[in-house]
């Protein structure tokens, strides 16, 4: 049996010392977590919009090399259903903002999704880039051309001198891709709505149409009485 002098609790000073210990213990522990929280959101936005950016590059690339015919526009002059033809492609931004690549049919427009970002807005931008070799002249058989994806939540720097911010840029690839099969007087339209119309109209576009098909040279049979080479 213990003596009341051998009993012993703890002491209001101890239990209040042990809940201070807990509780700093607890804050360190939820900031560490808050943090590994955000820096893993950080990553996932980053790497969401890595892959868009790269993966919408690549088919643009890919697509714009064959084309045979190329026109640029902004959204406010869209081509209507009576500017394009069957075959046409079209590579745009949608109103949900998902990167789109549009295939005119005969049996009508077949849409298909290049990109598409939860965390992140994409933006598109064509233009001819500059000849170096002469001055305020550009290459008709270049496309240049910029993907970007942005922070929905995150302000950066004034681009356009509006006094605006943009929002930050998360990742952005800028390309440019020579055109093989494009035919010369004839690659490039002229429209007041085109960006392609003139040299001095080069602001960039959002949007391009593309056609890949070209008139290639159907050899007739040969005539007859020739000699050489028999």
């Amino acid at each position: 049996m213990l003596l009341k002098a051998d009993q012993r609790g703890f002491s209001l000073v101890e239990l209040l010392l042990t809940i201070i210990l807990v509780s700093v213990v607890l804050a360190i522990g939820y900031n560490a977590f808050a943090y590994g929280i955000k820096a893993w959101e950080n990553y996932v936005i980053r790497q969401e919009a890595e892959a868009a950016v790269r993966l919408t590059s690549l088919v643009i690339t890919n697509e714009i090399n064959y084309a045979s015919y190329l026109e640029i526009r902004k959204k406010a002059d869209d081509w209507t259903s009576t500017e394009v033809q069957g075959n046409d492609r079209l590579i745009f931004i949608n109103n949900a903002g998902d990167i789109i690549l549009r295939a005119i049919t005969a049996a009508g427009n077949v849409d298909t999704t290049i990109a598409h970002t939860e965390k992140s807005t994409l933006e598109l931008s064509f233009s001819k880039p500059v000849d170096n070799n002469i001055p305020a002249s550009y290459l008709d058989n270049s496309l240049k051309f910029s993907v970007k994806a942005r922070y929905t939540d995150k302000d950066g720097v004034d681009e356009d001198g509006d006094g605006i911010p943009e929002k930050a840029v998360i990742y952005s690839s800028n390309s440019a891709v020579l055109i093989s099969n494009m035919l010369e007087g004839s690659g490039f339209p002229v429209s007041d709505k085109s960006l392609y119309s003139q040299a001095t109209n080069c602001t960039p576009g959002d949007r391009v149409l593309y056609r890949t098909t070209i008139e290639r040279f159907n050899p007739g049979a040969p005539g007859g009485g020739f000699t050489c080479g028999l």
